[in-house]
């Protein structure tokens, strides 16, 4: 997949530990970015589908077949 560039100002401090994680990983600054920013995101995802899961098990503690509505009752 092709690649986008992205401009993203940073602080010096960040900027420097930045600098310092891709060389210890002998990797550019772009892909430790990149990296970071693509767990960042699946860990939101994560949490998100945590969230809804436990929503989801409140809400069924109190489904009763009697309140449910059928697929005709909601689209007509």
């Amino acid at each position: 997949m092709k690649k986008e560039r992205l401009t993203v100002v940073l602080n010096p401090e960040l900027r420097k530990r930045l600098k310092i994680k891709a060389a210890e990983r002998d990797v550019t600054v772009s892909e430790v970015v990149e990296g970071y920013l693509k767990n960042m995101l699946e860990k939101e995802e994560l949490e998100e589908d945590i969230a809804l899961s436990k929503f989801a098990e409140e809400r069924e503690k109190t489904y009763t077949e009697q309140e449910s509505l059928t697929h005709d009752d909601v689209w007509g």
